[in-house]
């Protein structure tokens, strides 16, 4: 048996059900691989699934752009800000509206 690094879930009790469509020979690998792991089918694909999920998480968390440009942005949020005078008046005449605004 394969051992795996075991994937965070959910507690409590399962309430939502998916039911998926796949080729034979898909079913087969995950059933091979379910088997070779002491998963469940069941516990296999929902293992993979929030695996991806995490993956894409991860990368929806980062911001990858070419060095130029990231430089090019540090370099902005670096900067001294500006004073906008329509935007300062705003603030002004919006002091005391919002609750716990600081």
């Amino acid at each position: 048996m394969f051992a795996l690094e075991p994937i965070a879930t959910t507690p409590g009790k399962m309430e939502a059900r998916k039911e998926l469509r796949m080729h034979r020979a898909d079913e087969e690998r995950i059933k091979a691989a379910a088997a070779a792991t002491g998963l469940q089918e069941a516990d296999f694909i929902r293992q993979a699934a929030l695996l991806r999920a995490q993956e894409v998480e991860q990368r929806m968390a980062l911001s990858i752009l070419p060095r130029e440009t990231f430089d090019a942005f540090q370099a902005a949020v670096a900067a001294p800000g500006k004073v906008v005078p329509g935007l300062a008046q705003a603030m002004k005449a919006s002091e005391g509206v919002l609750k716990d605004a600081g």
